[in-house]
């Protein structure tokens, strides 16, 4: 017997085979119930992929735009912004953000004044001249 005349084999190995592959149809998606197409978890997972690469591109051209050091100056604000506002808004759970933003800024601006006095007086201890302020927070 011939695997390409048999009927078991042609099924498998020849034009059988593509014509059911064709039969098959698109597995790309999945309807559901109701006849609409449904995202399946590979065009999902693409979809994540490509946020994150057009997120990571946005970050870089920001990065460019304003040099790292500004950059990195500009998270570290932002960082100590969410801090702080979180903290005001768990001191006052029932107010409206839009009342408090003048707490937020006060204590944005202590913080601020507390670092550059901390970095004062540390360079003033070594005998250094004052430097560029770097902020350093831990969040």
């Amino acid at each position: 017997m011939e695997i390409g005349k048999s009927s078991l084999a042609g099924g498998f190995f020849g034009v059988g085979a593509a014509s059911a592959a064709v039969k098959l149809g698109n597995l790309g998606s999945v309807n559901s119930a109701d006849g609409t197409s449904a995202p399946t978890a590979a065009d999902k997972a693409k979809a994540k992929a490509e946020a994150a690469k057009a997120a990571q591109q946005a970050q870089l051209d920001q990065i460019r735009e304003k040099g790292l050091y500004a950059w990195a100056q500009e998270q570290k604000f932002e960082k100590l912004k969410e801090k702080v506002r979180a903290e005001v808004m768990a001191a006052h759970p029932g107010a409206d953000p839009a009342s408090l933003e003048d707490e937020i800024a006060r204590r944005i601006k202590e913080a601020m004044q507390e670092a550059l006095r901390q970095e004062s007086e540390q360079a003033a201890k070594t005998g250094q001249p004052a430097r560029a302020m770097v902020i350093d927070i831990k969040v």
